[in-house]
């Protein structure tokens, strides 16, 4: 009995620590516990990558902004502009948060911004407001200048498609702009045809697109998020900046809410009428892919759109694409989103300095689960057992030893 409870011991231990740290437990919408946890690891993981020993920090801090912005990344700039704390020496950050604290107006993040960006030089910060001026427009591109060769297969010999050649224009909203990338129903339609007639279309792009539009018009009060999570599902998979693992993740949810077969079908029985005016073809291929929607498949991927919504929300949507491109499954895109609640925009620089490690510091804390609450107990009680077992032999022994030598 004392042997089984040495085995089972670290056996018990090894699967609480597990539950209690592991990503799996990374829930869709984190907690305070969980955000807290992990905005102390990305404060760490800035000031490790800050020189020591005598090093200039300000010099490599201010290079590494200059970095990001000549490769037009105002999101990591703004986020390595708010990690100057944590990678300045204690004297420049002592009059960096005297300057925020000065400044009236604004929220904590936009005053600490606006500090930092003063102590780059004259050329970087004009740079840096020039390139956040530009993304900013960037992030209003509008359905209506979407043409039907982004639906092209993204396994033809073509290179990928530079969102930068699309023509934009700005849309303003009452709360938000808005990244629209979906097309019209009508695009929807010519598209489908020739996907039907096995040209080149890429089907996963024109289910994102159908899938968008159509939870667009349900008017459910989910509508901006979808929209907002598929036109930056859209562009990623146009431009190619999701890894295999995540494409083909995506691809499963999708295919589960728009199966081939029953779409196919659905399609075929729609526009078998031969000709037909193009508002009755379009709405009738609109019906075809409200028919073949399977709703717990819907349901599935719902959630991964939430997820993909959320980073779009808490930093912008290119700098959403920046996060995907590191995701390679679920609990990827759950850790993504944990590291954007806790840093908004420093997580998109770390995962630019640090790629797929950046995903590692998403920690949710101790979670006392249910499960892991029974765990420990039994840890307890096996811990308790072999205490007894173990007192029990050395009394039993001692006895024994008293009666030879009473003998």
């Amino acid at each position: 009995m004392f042997n089984s409870l040495l085995i089972l011991m670290p056996v018990i231990a090894a699967q609480t620590l597990g539950h209690v740290y592991s990503g799996v437990s990374i829930t869709d919408t984190p907690n305070v516990e969980a955000i807290d946890h992990t905005r102390r690891n990305m404060d760490d993981a800035f000031a490790a990558m800050a020189p020591r020993n005598g090093g200039d920090r300000m010099r490599y801090w201010s290079d590494i902004v200059s970095r990001e912005l000549a490769e037009k990344d105002a999101s990591a700039a703004r986020g390595f502009l708010l990690a100057a704390p944590e990678m300045l020496d204690r004297d420049s950050v002592k009059e960096l948060r005297a300057a925020a604290d000065s400044e009236r107006g604004g929220s904590r993040e936009e005053r600490l911004a606006n500090a930092a960006l003063r102590k780059l030089p004259y050329d970087v910060s004009e740079k840096y407001e020039a390139i956040s001026g530009a993304a900013n427009v960037m992030n209003t591109i509008s359905s209506d200048t979407v043409t039907d060769e982004a639906n092209l297969a993204p396994d033809v010999d073509e290179a990928p498609v530079d969102e930068s050649r699309i023509s934009i224009s700005v849309a303003q909203s009452e709360n938000n702009s808005q990244f629209r990338l979906l097309g019209t129903y009508a695009d929807l339609a010519n598209n489908t045809e020739r996907w039907l007639e096995n040209d080149r279309i890429d089907p996963l792009v024109l289910k994102i697109t159908a899938i968008g539009l159509i939870q667009t018009d349900s008017g459910d009060g989910l509508a901006g998020a979808t929209l907002r999570a598929a036109s930056i599902l859209k562009s990623a998979r146009r431009s190619r900046r999701m890894t295999e693992g995540f494409a083909n993740h995506i691809e499963r949810r999708i295919n589960e809410a728009l199966p081939d077969e029953a779409l196919r079908a659905a399609l075929e029985e729609q526009l078998s009428s031969g000709l037909l005016p193009t508002d009755v073809r379009v709405e009738r291929v609109r019906q075809a892919y409200v028919s073949a929607i399977d709703p717990y498949g819907m349901r599935r991927l719902e959630q991964e759109l939430d997820q993909i919504d959320r980073l779009g929300g808490l930093t912008s949507p290119a700098a959403a694409i920046t996060l995907l491109e590191v995701v390679s499954n679920g609990s990827d895109l759950r850790r993504a989103r944990l590291i954007a609640e806790a840093g908004g925009d420093r997580a998109v620089a770390l995962v630019k300095q640090t790629g797929h490690d950046a995903l590692r510091l998403a920690d949710n804390g101790v979670r006392l689960t249910l499960r892991v609450v029974l765990q420990l107990m039994g840890l307890t009680a096996a811990s308790l057992a072999m205490l007894f077992l173990m007192l029990s032999t050395l009394r039993r022994n001692f006895r024994r030893q008293l009666k030879m030598e009473v003998i």
